[in-house]
């Protein structure tokens, strides 16, 4: 029998190590924000919500899903910036998750859309971006 492979769960990766990095940046835009898979009830001022849209099987070994990234913030007096840069910072975390340590399924970051404004249901600034990633698999033991 030939060796069989899983992926590690995705979003409870990216949603950790963003977590990670935001508390150490410490600034007042990385500060309180919620990070998660779920979007968040009842609504919280800053959330990151990651999503895996999955994607191709290109070897026995890695995979090349599509991460989706929603960006929300209250309503502001900077009509979204808070939103935009927010959605910045998260989108360099993530640019640069693709490291060689135990646990970090990523293996590269191949490509990425956005961040983009899209309408909100309750009016607030809402940004969205994709990410698309190599990711390994690791041996079924």
């Amino acid at each position: 029998m030939g060796k069989r492979v899983i992926h590690s769960d995705l979003e409870e990766f990216l949603t950790e190590f963003i977590r990670r990095e935001l508390e150490a940046i410490g600034s007042p835009l990385a500060s309180g924000v919620f990070v998660s898979n779920q979007f968040p009830t009842p609504a919280r001022p800053k959330s990151v919500i990651v999503r895996d849209d999955g994607g191709p099987d290109v070897s026995i070994v890695t995979n090349e899903p599509t991460v989706g990234i929603t960006i929300l913030s209250d309503k502001d007096i900077t009509d979204g910036k808070t939103a935009t840069d927010l959605s910045h910072l998260v989108k360099a975390i993530v640019k640069d998750c693709a490291r060689v340590e135990p646990d970090n399924p990523v293996a590269a970051v191949l490509g990425f859309t956005g961040p983009y404004k899209v309408p909100d249901e309750t009016g607030h600034p809402r940004r969205y971006m994709t990410a698309e990633l190599s990711v390994a698999g690791h041996e079924l033991a």
